[in-house]
């Protein structure tokens, strides 16, 4: 296997000005990086991809991180993402990291391995020491539905869209209602699922009314089939329900509607349903499903521009928050 010494050896230099010259460090000359690349070339040490970078520091590479990309919430941003490229007239690529939940890892490999000039984060947390890291590499991050610390953060609402969702449930005339929500393989909630938990807590409790525990539903992956699955769940043991708040998105209460019908509930006169997201199938389906929506389209939109502005020194990278705020579309499933 070649190793960094490899490439030292050949290009004449120690293995630690290999590291920085990989790393694009202005202490190196160019002269020496080129140097370094050429060895590195010569071994295969590296993809073709960083030799830009060893000659000026840049990739021109916008790399957009998230644990997945098969969920509704990663596909609409990465939409906006696509129409913000093609508007915009600039030399920059994005590469897709799946971190599987190995954040930390992945998220050091592409700042120490110069993978990427800036990172878009998809409901990931970095850890301080990796905004510390980023911030030290002149490495801009934006972080969307997670809080970050010390970088960009784009956030929504999702407290008050809760609130909205099962206030609008309740003055339907329900009382027994259920909570569906997300990660339910993680040692604790996700920033958008723990605030959606609490706006419909505090609805509840408002308005005067209790909630039971038991009629929370988890899911992992947000697919449609979960849906189906929960409300088969909510048949063997949830109490009485006759509303569902989904905060898992309207993909996975597209699937408690279709299975509800099939067992032959009508909707929403039995069973009133409330999604998150708005995609664009909801108002498709019968019956049109109720939700809150979320502008995810806009946010990807605008957090690439934004980040192309940080990278071409047009706006100055400052960690600040913005928060959108989200929008009750009223249907026919409640």
């Amino acid at each position: 296997m070649i190793t960094i010494k490899d490439v030292a050896r050949l290009a004449g230099v120690s293995h630690t000005t290999v590291s920085l010259a990989l790393r694009g460090s202005a202490s190196i000359t160019d002269e020496t990086k080129k140097k370094v690349m050429k060895a590195a070339k010569q071994l295969n040490y590296h993809p073709n991809h960083l030799a830009k970078a060893l000659v000026n520091g840049k990739t021109n590479v916008i790399g957009v991180v998230a644990n997945f990309f098969s969920s509704n919430f990663e596909m609409e941003v990465l939409k906006g993402i696509e129409q913000s490229i093609r508007s915009m007239e600039n030399d920059y690529m994005i590469n897709l990291f799946a971190t599987l939940e190995k954040n930390d890892q992945v998220l050091e490999d592409i700042c120490l391995g110069r993978r990427a000039d800036g990172v878009i984060l998809l409901s990931i947390s970095p850890s301080p020491e990796i905004i510390k890291l980023y911030n030290d590499n002149n490495c801009p991050m934006i972080v969307i539905d997670e809080r970050a610390e010390g970088a960009i953060e784009i956030t929504m609402d999702n407290y008050h869209g809760a609130y909205m969702a099962t206030e609008h449930l309740i003055n339907a005339g329900r009382r027994n209602l259920a909570l569906v929500i997300g990660d339910s393989n993680r040692e604790e909630l996700g920033l958008s699922q723990n605030e959606r938990k609490q706006g419909f807590l505090q609805a509840i409790k408002d308005h005067g009314l209790t909630f039971n525990p038991k009629n929370t539903f988890f899911i992992e992956d947000y697919y449609f089939e979960e849906g189906q699955v929960v409300y088969k769940r909510m048949q063997r043991y949830g109490s009485n329900i006759d509303g569902v708040f989904c905060a898992a998105g309207d993909i996975v209460a597209s699937g408690i509607m279709l299975e509800a019908k099939m067992e032959h509930v009508n909707i929403p006169r039995d069973l009133s349903i409330i999604g998150y997201d708005d995609v664009p199938s909801s108002s498709l389906i019968d019956p049109p499903l109720t939700s809150i929506r979320q502008p995810l389209f806009q946010i990807g939109k605008n957090g690439y521009a934004r980040m192309v502005r940080f990278l071409e020194g047009k706006e100055e990278y400052k960690p600040n928050k913005l928060v959108y705020e989200p929008q009750l579309i009223v249907r026919s499933s409640v």
